[in-house]
């Protein structure tokens, strides 16, 4: 939570059409011609099916270009990350350089507290991922209370209030897609996952009653700690 958070063509013939009349050695090399043709088509159509398999089953890549683009130049030690947290930013607008600013202002010498950012759409694509000097330098956020789990946790913040409202389709589409590429490809699918109130019970609602946490625990796994 961004107030909160610290260092922390149909070609058919119709039924009553008159048959063409041609001759018989025309039509049979006619047969054998449309035959070829058809064995040709479904082999293209198969090869487009085919395709279009491999691209669904690949999963999608619509919001994780640029982030795929930079993870590729880092070296992320093996165990270096071993939660992702999510958090709303608690305030409708805003965006990493807004943020950045005020997190500077409030002492952080490395800027913005979270490692990712989801625009809503306001001073930011909605649905836009931008990456945190954190992610870039691979270092400790500062969006939790405790120094220990701000080294291990990786912080994505979707700006908006979800106590109040829900979090946009894109915005819940880009952190799927940021997450399940993060779990896949860089850090591994036995991260913990976890919503801020979780890890500073008592301390916050963030990311707010609308955020869909059960649904992202199901996906991701049950929160446990330890």
């Amino acid at each position: 939570m961004f107030l909160t958070s610290g260092e922390h063509r149909n070609l058919s013939d119709g039924p009553n059409a008159e048959p063409l009349r041609v001759a018989p050695w025309l039509s049979r090399r006619g047969f054998f011609r449309r035959v070829i043709l058809a064995g040709a088509g479904l082999g293209v159509a198969t090869e487009a099916m085919s395709s279009q398999a491999r691209t669904k089953g690949s999963g999608s890549i619509r919001w994780t270009r640029q982030v795929r683009a930079v993870t590729r130049t880092l070296r992320i030690p093996r165990g270096r990350w071993k939660w992702i947290i999510a958090h709303h930013s608690g305030v409708a607008q805003g965006n990493a350089a807004i943020y950045g600013k005020a997190h500077r202002q409030r002492g952080m010498e490395n800027g913005l507290a979270y490692h990712f950012l989801i625009g809503n759409g306001v001073d930011s694509d909605d649905g836009e991922i931008e990456i945190g000097t954190r992610w870039r330098k691979q270092i400790g956020g500062g969006h939790v209370r405790q120094f220990d789990m701000n080294e291990v946790a990786i912080g994505i913040c979707l700006v908006g209030n979800f106590q109040q409202n829900s979090p946009t389709p894109r915005q819940l589409m880009a952190f799927r897609e940021l997450v399940d590429y993060l779990r896949s490809e860089v850090v591994g699918a036995k991260i913990r996952f976890a919503v801020h109130r979780e890890i500073d019970p008592g301390h916050t609602a963030c990311p707010g009653r609308w955020f869909p946490t059960e649904e992202m625990h199901r996906r991701y796994g049950a929160l446990r700690k330890g």
